[in-house]
C-alpha cells in the first residue's frame, strides 16, 4: 500500500478540524456510501461503449 492520503478520509472530505470521536461519527454515517463507491470502482467498463455518442456540429 503506498503512502498516498485516502481520498474519502472524513478529515480531507469536511475539510473540518474536527475531534477524533467526532470524526468516527462522521466516518460511520458516511460507511454505506463509501460502500456504494468502492462496489463501482470495481466494475470494469473498459470494453463497454456509451448508449450516447455525444458529437456536436463545427461551427463554421
Amino acid at each position: 500500500m503506498d503512502d498516498a492520503a485516502d481520498p474519502l478520509d472524513p478529515a480531507l472530505l469536511t475539510g473540518l478540524d474536527l475531534p477524533p470521536e467526532r470524526l468516527r461519527e462522521v466516518a460511520a454515517a458516511f460507511s454505506e456510501i463509501r460502500a456504494e463507491i468502492d462496489r463501482l470502482r470495481a466494475f470494469d467498463l473498459g470494453e463497454t461503449a456509451p448508449a450516447v455518442v455525444f458529437a456536436p456540429e463545427r461551427q463554421r
